[in-house]
């Protein structure tokens, strides 16, 4: 059973409770039991392509790196060496924030106080006594975010936060929303957007924040924008919209910003569901012939987990953003595995996946082929 996040439950349903890297950007299978999905699954958006897949060669290696059924939500540290998950390993072990190296060996724990990071997890924010707070982990300096508690986002490089203040509620709520932004010691605070229905999908490295909105009427759906941020409060915001669809979820930017993958559900088009990707800078946009789980590898490497439900172990592929070609980098009659409720996670690197295994709740480690 995963241990409970007790600081993180005063944070809004904006940001999802859990212990994530800015950037991250998570994307789990979808729940296709429920009535949403119904329409979504079409003969158009196959769970795998339809061409034979090669054996991958070399064959990835695959082994534990926990035992005892131990962990949920890993993660990894910046420099690909350790995998980061919340555990407690024993009744009189403190839950919170554990480690295993990338050989293995014993659990260490690292931190009782769960939060979100900034990239190279120098900082965390947390909430206390109602308030938002940044500490640095190197000085455990802190400081108040004027965020009125709501969870923040940190900017890739660790110097900006973002956050949402204005009516509560999903995306499909059209009330006006505010995007403020500050210095990561709380100074400088300033509203830089407001948008109906407004969140916020993360930060690109060049410095915009990648935000949704409603679409004003008599158009519905949502709208995914870039943000520049306008110098002072007298200059107006740039926008470029990068997608638009009925119901935008899953959205996960590469990491070095130039492609940025999503799932439209719920279009009355079928030609509209699915994943797709979009080039930030040129707005070029394809859909893939998978429907299922994703993370980037690197900056133009796509990986990702199609939807079976009749599936009694997963497969990996890579889709090539640039090229658009896919390739299986793992056979399950060769590489059995089955990830327990999308909860895996792609190393800074790319050589690596690690990811709780349904078969033993443990963390596994799948060492990928190629660079």
């Amino acid at each position: 059973m995963a241990p409970s996040l007790p600081d993180l439950a005063a944070l809004p349903a904006t940001v999802e409770p859990g212990v994530t890297p800015a950037g991250a950007n998570p994307t789990s299978l979808p729940d296709l039991a429920a009535p949403e999905f119904a329409s979504t699954i079409q003969p158009s958006v196959q769970p795998e392509p339809t061409a034979a897949a090669p054996t991958p060669n070399p064959v990835p290696v695959l082994r534990p790196l926990t035992a005892g059924g131990c962990c949920a939500q890993p993660f990894w540290s910046p420099d690909s060496q350790q995998v980061l998950f919340i555990d407690r390993p024993s009744p009189d072990a403190p839950t919170g924030l554990w480690g295993v190296d990338l050989q293995g060996g014993v659990p260490q724990f690292v931190s009782d106080r769960l939060g979100i990071y900034s990239t190279d997890m120098q900082l965390r924010a947390f909430p206390e006594a109602g308030q938002t707070v940044v500490e640095r982990l190197s000085d455990g300096q802190r400081w108040i975010i004027p965020s009125g508690g709501r969870a923040i986002s940190f900017s890739n490089n660790g110097q900006l936060v973002a956050w949402i203040a204005g009516q509560a509620g999903s995306t499909s709520n059209a009330a006006p929303r505010q995007i403020w932004v500050s210095q990561v010691d709380g100074t400088q605070t300033r509203q830089v957007y407001e948008a109906a229905g407004g969140s916020l999908t993360g930060w690109l490295p060049d410095g915009r924040l990648m935000i949704s909105q409603r679409l004003p009427a008599p158009e519905t759906g949502q709208a995914l924008m870039a943000l520049t941020l306008p110098a002072d409060s007298n200059t107006p915001p740039i926008l470029a919209e990068l997608a638009r669809g009925e119901r935008i979820r899953g959205t996960s930017i590469s990491p070095d910003g130039r492609w940025l993958a999503y799932l439209v559900t719920l279009s009355a088009d079928p030609e509209q569901n699915g994943i797709w990707l979009v080039n930030t800078q040129s707005g070029e946009k394809r859909r893939l012939e998978f429907f299922g789980a994703y993370r980037w590898r690197d900056g133009s490497r796509l990986l990702v987990i199609p939807l079976d439900l009749g599936q009694t172990v997963h497969r990996l592929w890579q889709v090539d953003a640039e090229s658009d070609e896919a390739t299986a980098l793992t056979d399950p009659a060769i590489t059995p595995f089955k990830i327990a409720n999308g909860d895996w996670s792609v190393s800074p690197d790319g050589r690596h996946v690690a990811f709780v295994s349904a078969t033993d709740t443990n963390i596994w480690l799948l060492t990928l082929p190629g660079s």
